[in-house]
């Protein structure tokens, strides 16, 4: 496919850049009313982050949630294609990784295949501040595309491409979308909590666009 030309963000939004929306736009705080989001440092209270995290991506955000930022800072999420080609470079690198085609467990914030998944190998159990991977960096300077945070992408999640949009264009299927409403979105790069080692192409995944994971977080983009 071909992508036109794009501006995205360099890493995830952070929890600090979160909180500013927050307190200017009065929106819902990411927090989870179940004990698994009190056992680590992912709920709010109120519109604080958990102490000492404002440099982490902000995650127990839904869709919805990173929609709203995104249109807040007069930006939009970027589509799949936006994301793979910032990530992975065009298909000519012929890339698995960011930064080429051999696993490297200290080039991003992994977890491990076996429950509970978390793992401090890399120097960090949960998430990590933004950019703390420079050797995982993208061609085009995009840290953390892969691990930290599963990142929202605008697509819905289809197994049939007739179901896509795209522009008209001499070379072909160009900028491809596959719009809302769906039941699931398409989510890229893995998080701290998942292997890529055993699966490299696992990366790519879909999940309900209402839920709050602590898995999961977001970049903006823009035309």
């Amino acid at each position: 496919v071909w992508v036109a030309a794009f501006r995205i963000d360099r890493t995830e939004v952070t929890r600090r850049a979160y909180k500013t929306f927050l307190d200017a736009y009065g929106y819902r705080a990411p927090h989870v009313d179940e004990p698994w989001a009190n056992d680590g440092p992912w709920n709010w209270r109120g519109t604080d982050y958990p102490a000492q995290t404002g440099d982490h991506p902000v995650v127990l955000a839904s869709w919805y949630d990173a929609t709203e930022y995104c249109l807040w800072r007069g930006a939009r999420l970027p589509t799949e294609g936006e994301w793979q080609v910032a990530a992975l470079g065009t298909m000519d690198k012929q890339r698995i990784f960011p930064w080429g085609n051999d696993y490297g467990g200290q080039r991003l914030n992994h977890g491990k295949m076996m429950t509970p998944n978390f793992d401090d190998a890399d120097g960090y159990l949960t998430t990590s501040p933004v950019g703390s991977f420079p050797a995982g960096r993208s061609e085009f300077g995009a840290e953390d595309t892969f691990g930290n945070a599963w990142e929202f992408t605008s697509d819905m999640r289809v197994d049939d491409w007739r179901l896509i949009e795209s522009t008209p264009s001499e070379f072909g299927l160009t900028n491809p979308h596959a719009p809302a409403p769906g039941l699931h979105v398409a989510v890229r790069g893995g998080s701290y909590f998942f292997d890529l080692m055993p699966n490299p192409a696992g990366e790519r995944n879909h999940f309900l666009p209402e839920i709050r994971r602590k898995t999961s977080g977001f970049r903006c983009a823009a035309d």
